[in-house]
């Protein structure tokens, strides 16, 4: 509608196509989207039969969806992007301390540490929240000192279309700039919660509405009810 975009570029394959639309204008279509991208496709990802299977070993026979989930492009050279160490209850609070929220990172594109791929540093999870702070790069994104991350302990995770990553809410993460091709780097996170667990600081718009993905004795919660909550 304001004219930014002169050509859909609907020939172009999906891996170059928003690059090549956005050029200089990237940044004006922001770093992540969630109420843009709540979509069906989104929730069936959420109830994806594998995925499941996976976060009801941690959180339980019950498993919960939880109201934060983005999807991701990363350009290449884009500074906005480039995500810092942090926790995801740095963003929740602590009253997300003591829950389980566990994030599954999905790539669209195969990942590795020249395109954006995560690090995860191992065991961090059990330090529980740690101070965070607005960094002064151009994401301003939230960050946890640089002495609060053990480099013996970075796992740099390339992944594979397919590929799901899950871990805790408490574990240090980032993700590594894109300095490589003219492919975006597209992926998904989501989130789900142990049932009972405080979501944090970030809510659904209804405080009483409860996304019940799996259960033996709740009923589960329909496509028609989780898109009214957008």
């Amino acid at each position: 509608a304001d004219g930014i975009i002169k050509d859909e570029g609907l020939e172009l394959p999906f891996e170059t196509r928003f690059a090549q639309v956005a050029g200089e204008h990237a940044n004006r279509f922001g770093r992540s989207w969630r109420n843009q991208v709540a979509t069906p496709e989104i929730f069936e990802i959420h109830h994806a039969p594998p995925l499941v299977d996976a976060i009801g070993q941690l959180t339980g026979t019950d498993v919960i969806g939880h109201p934060v989930f983005n999807a991701r492009p990363k350009l290449p050279g884009q500074q906005l992007t480039v995500v810092p160490w942090h926790q995801d209850s740095g963003y929740f609070g602590t009253v997300s301390e003591t829950s389980l929220i566990p994030t599954a990172w999905i790539p669209l594109v195969p990942v590795d540490e020249t395109n954006g791929c995560l690090q995860v540093v191992a065991g961090s999870h059990r330090l529980g929240v740690v101070d965070h702070r607005t960094e002064e790069r151009e994401g301003r994104f939230l960050e946890v000192m640089d002495e609060l991350v053990d480099t013996s302990r970075i796992v740099t995770c390339p992944m594979a279309l397919g590929d799901a990553l899950v871990f805790h809410n408490l574990t240090f993460h980032r993700s590594l700039p894109h300095t490589t091709s003219n492919i975006v780097r597209w992926a998904i996170d989501i989130r789900y919660l142990r049932d009972g667990d405080h979501p944090g600081t970030i809510y659904w718009g209804d405080p009483d509405f409860k996304w019940v993905i799996r259960s033996e004795t709740q009923p589960v919660t329909p496509l028609t009810q989780w898109l009214e909550m957008w």
